[in-house]
Formats: C-alpha cells, structure tokens, sequence
C-alpha cells in the first residue's frame, strides 16, 4: 500500500487566520487530478493480439435458422449487416462507428484502453460471421427411446469464424482562420495546413488497425448462446 499523501499545513489566510481544510484541499486539487489521471491510465494497457481465427465447430441441423439468430444478434447490438450471403454462409457488418465513454450501453468497444481509443479517435468495426461446412462426417440426431419417435436427418458440422476488423478515419488538417470558419473544418474548399487544395490536398481514408480479439470472442459466445440447438463439436 502507498504511503498516505500527507498535505503540507494551511497557511495564513493574510489576516491572521488559517484557512479552513477545505479550502487548503481545492487548493491542490487541480495539482492532484492530472496525477490521478496518470495512474489510471497506468493500467490501460491495449488487449493482445489474436493469435490465430476466432472459431468454433458445431453441429447446426438448421444453417438458415443459425443465420437468422446470428443477425438478431448483431443488430442486438448496434451492428446492421451490410452484406448477407446465404449461400456461403457469409455476413459482414457495415463499417460502424465505436462507442465513446459515455455509451455504456454499447459493447463494440471492450476494455479501458479500446474504449479510451474510440473516445479520442474515431474508430470504425467491421464484424464478418462466416458459417463454412467442417468437412466431417454427419452426426444423426439420438432416436428418443421413451416416445418411439425415429432419428431425425443427421446433422452436419459447421466451423463458425468471427472476425473484427478495426480502423481508425484519418482527415487531413484545414486551416482554420476565423471562428465561423470551424464550420467547414470538413470541407475540401478549406485548403489544408500546407496549402493544399482540390485533387492535391489528401483526401479522408480510414486506417487499418488489425482485429479486436475481445469484440470477436464476446460475440462468438453470443451467438452461440443464441442457437441452442446447436452443440459444440468436441
């Protein structure tokens, strides 16, 4: 445990009175914040990065039905489909923008340091589900013995993979020269800081920042936990 902060002693408030503690406490509160900011920060450390793919392999007797539950999920939470290919057994996300701080609701931004980043940044998720055969040998349903009701088709085993891209938008900086200016910080007729303009200036792009392996393992279980009739392959 650290030692206690010890304050040093009030001093005189110019007419022979000390100052009450509370007043010598403000007093040094603006110096202790930036401190204590510091210190929390200290264990904001960024999440490792994966290793290898984000996947598990399941019996689904019902592929569509295992689609349908995953989209519920992902528009649960705040992740609309862009792109949905049944066929293939393929969803990808639109490119949404991250949860800041204050969105406590959302869940596109797991830990301190990711949250931290979409506060200061602006970060986009692409979320890609893909349902691809395993390529083992279909398992049938158990035959329920106590009503005599025969095996029901057997079903196929599916590798299911959630990967989740991260990228950071990157804007080229506009000169800004009068307050009513800010208004078209985001203009293209504002010339950036080095005098560019029009098809010389940079455009806005977004960056690639790798996967978040967080985000990935958090919606795996959860769409797991959406399908019940789909079992774990051992």
């Amino acid at each position: 445990m650290p030692p206690p902060l010890i304050l040093p002693a009030a001093p005189n408030s110019g007419n022979g009175r000390e100052l009450p503690p509370t007043a010598t406490a403000a007093r040094w509160l603006p110096a202790l914040l930036p401190a204590a900011l510091i210190l929390g920060l200290a264990g904001c450390q960024a999440p490792a990065r994966p290793a290898g793919p984000t996947d598990v392999v399941l019996q689904i007797p019902d592929r569509e039905a295992f689609l349908d539950a995953s989209l519920s999920v992902l528009r649960h939470y705040d992740l609309p489909p862009d792109r949905v290919d049944r066929e293939s057994g393929l969803i990808v996300t639109h490119r949404t923008t991250s949860a800041q701080w204050f969105e406590f609701w959302r869940v596109d931004s797991p830990g301190p340091y990711q949250s931290l980043e979409s506060s200061l940044h602006t970060i986009g998720r692409v979320v890609t589900v893909a349902v691809e055969s395993a390529g083992g040998p279909p398992m049938p349903e158990p035959a329920v013995a106590e009503t005599g009701a025969a095996a029901s088709a057997p079903t196929e085993p599916y590798r299911v993979t959630v990967r989740v891209d991260k990228w950071r938008y990157s804007a080229p900086e506009r000169q800004i020269t009068t307050a009513s200016g800010a208004l078209a910080i985001f203009n293209e007729k504002v010339p950036t800081t080095e005098g560019l303009r029009g098809a010389a200036a940079p455009r806005a792009h977004w960056v690639a920042l790798g996967r978040d392996g967080l985000l990935e393992s958090f919606l795996l279980a959860k769409l797991i936990h959406a399908n019940p009739a789909a079992q774990l392959v051992e």
